[in-house]
């Protein structure tokens, strides 16, 4: 495993690493608070389903001590954690070598907020930016995040807080960095994962665990435009954000909702007991 190094500071890797060359390889970004890092063991889920459909033969007991050594780089603050695994470095070419093993490397960043503490509520668009179709790649944080990158830059250009993209059947994905909920009624609903986006852990969190205690249903349908038009309310989530509400998309506005607010409460009093462990 490679050192996390200083904070901030640039890790160099080989630059024969397949990772660099191909984004052959799968990464987790995790909330750390008080040096312990928030649901690992929905990250090490994903990341072991990630290793296995790329065929990275990855020894996750390593994965998990790259988790604990970076934690404690948080112990008196809260900060981001990435750990990345990536194919080894192999000979020139797409193919990779039969025995090629695992690189494990890790950096840390300071967050500089109360991670308790709900982000204003976003204004967002719809991309321009069409996802494409891969279900060998679907679901996994595979290192490859071109399509996420021009979103996240287009978001900046149009001024607004991010944008969320539509695959080629107009079905409403993910933002460039979080899942997509909506609300109607009593009821939560999001876009499946089996051909694009990712089975982000904050997603795993409310439909496995959160929505349920809260008298929610979860259902995965493909999002159109009429279910956001017709929505209650929206929201954005991922590992860092935790939920975000949404407070504009378009033209419609989305007044404060009893509902998200009691949601958006419950993930951050198990965000603090979790950090509590």
């Amino acid at each position: 495993m490679d050192p996390t190094g200083p904070e901030n500071q640039s890790l160099s890797v080989p630059a024969t690493d397949r990772s660099f060359l191909y984004g052959d390889g799968v990464f987790e970004t995790l909330l750390v608070v008080n040096g312990v890092a928030l649901w690992r063991d929905l990250h090490e889920d994903r990341m072991a389903l990630g290793a296995k459909r790329l065929g990275i033969e990855v020894e996750m007991e390593d994965v998990r001590q790259a988790i604990q050594d970076g934690a404690q780089r948080s112990l008196a603050t809260a900060g981001v954690l990435r750990v990345t695994v990536s194919r080894s470095s192999t000979e020139r070419g797409y193919a990779p070598s039969v025995n090629a093993g695992a690189r494990i490397t890790a950096t840390h960043s300071a967050l500089a907020r109360d991670p308790f503490v709900p982000l204003p509520a976003a204004n967002i668009s719809t991309s321009s930016i069409v996802m494409g179709d891969q279900p060998l790649l679907a679901g996994i944080k595979h290192c490859n995040r071109l399509e996420q990158v021009l979103a996240a830059a287009e978001a900046i250009e149009r001024g607004v807080d991010d944008v969320v993209l539509c695959n080629a059947a107009d079905v409403y994905q993910c933002s460039s960095n979080a899942n997509l909920f909506v609300l109607r009624g009593d009821g939560l609903l999001t876009s499946p994962c089996e051909r694009s986006g990712v089975l982000g852990t904050r997603r795993r969190l409310i439909i496995d665990s959160l929505a349920g205690r809260l008298g929610l249903s979860v259902r995965e349908v493909p999002l159109k435009h009429e279910d956001l038009s017709s929505a209650d309310g929206m929201f954005l989530c991922n590992s860092i954000m935790g939920i975000r509400r949404v407070a504009r998309w378009e033209h419609r506005v989305f007044e404060p909702n009893d509902v998200l607010n009691r949601l958006q409460c419950t993930y951050y009093e198990e965000a603090r007991q979790c950090s509590a462990m």
